[in-house]
């Protein structure tokens, strides 16, 4: 016959165990640090700068393609991982992410791309789609 476990002790293990969650969920090491997986070709908001010149000069799509593709990734990694999060673009459309995208870039083009995006997840937080319809 098995002792039941006391209500206290349960309760003190799921709030280590939630305590644990909720910290690793920042995705930094202790000094708030992370490595960015990203290929070169995203990296830098001076990137996203050539490759919208190279779009409109050369119709040639290929490198914002790219941009588009890593910013929908983001932004999935984001509706996975944060709290009360269905759909942190909210009602906004891919077109018009990467239209702010690019303004925060034009403005800032010493920025990281990945920085641009936290900018960006930052400025859509507030107007997410907290569950699904």
């Amino acid at each position: 016959m098995r002792t039941p476990i006391p209500a206290m002790r349960i309760g003190v293990t799921l709030a280590v165990v939630l305590s644990v969650l909720c910290s690793s969920a920042h995705a930094a090491d202790n000094d708030r640090q992370y490595q960015v997986q990203a290929i070169e070709a995203v990296e830098s908001c001076e990137a996203l700068n050539a490759a919208v010149v190279k779009a409109n000069r050369d119709d040639d799509w290929g490198a914002l393609y790219g941009f588009s593709l890593y910013t929908m990734g983001y932004l999935t990694g984001i509706n996975r991982l944060a709290f009360d999060t269905y759909d942190i673009a909210g009602r906004k459309n891919v077109k018009i992410l990467m239209v702010w995208l690019q303004k925060y870039c034009a403005e800032h083009p010493k920025n990281s791309f990945d920085y641009a995006l936290y900018q960006l997840v930052a400025e859509l937080y507030p107007h997410r789609i907290q569950a699904a319809q």
